[in-house]
């Protein structure tokens, strides 16, 4: 099993566009890395390997909400759900929270929602989101999984956020969580 992780760029895909990417054998270890373009990257297996797009920090804004009993349950969120209805919720909980137009958004659940309890909600431009998923899909890696670059601890509000140092091509850049 091979995994292709895959950050996506900061900029409107094109021909010119360069990604970063890990790939992966087993989960464990690192087959190879590099900077090419969608065309370029490596491919995976197709029995069991996966590509992982991850959202860079910068395009992301994290907003903490609760969601009110009798939105999320099981089925809302599985593929008998209803996703509309959930979307409304969300643009109604965060109208005060945001910059942009609701409709030109794209929301993401953390994982471990619970209804009644505080939750992260990931948002991100959603034209830019489509953009870089269909780049890679017209690249033949379309993704399986898309994930954030860092994304906030579950600890509570009065936690200390933890700090992360990393290495850009503009140089240092510190994200607290």
């Amino acid at each position: 099993m091979s995994n292709l992780i895959v950050i996506l760029p900061l900029s409107t895909p094109d021909a010119s566009v360069e990604y970063d990417y890990v790939l992966s054998t087993g989960g464990n270890t690192v087959a190879r890395a590099g900077r090419v373009a969608a065309t370029l990257l490596p491919s995976v297996a197709k029995s069991g390997g996966e590509v992982v797009a991850v959202v860079p920090a910068q395009a992301l804004s994290w907003h903490s909400v609760e969601i009110p009993k009798g939105v999320i349950d099981k089925g809302l969120l599985g593929t008998g759900g209803q996703p509309a209805r959930v979307r409304a919720v969300l643009e109604g909980l965060l109208e005060e929270q945001l910059l942009d137009d609701p409709g030109h958004l794209h929301f993401a659940l953390a994982p471990d929602v619970r209804a009644g309890q505080p939750t992260w909600v990931a948002v991100c431009d959603r034209g830019w989101l489509r953009a870089a998923l269909q780049a890679l899909e017209l690249a033949q890696h379309p993704a399986s999984r898309i994930v954030p670059e860092f994304a906030p601890g579950s600890h509570g509000a009065d936690a200390e956020p933890e700090l992360f140092v990393i290495q850009g091509r503009d140089g240092a850049q510190v994200v607290a969580v």
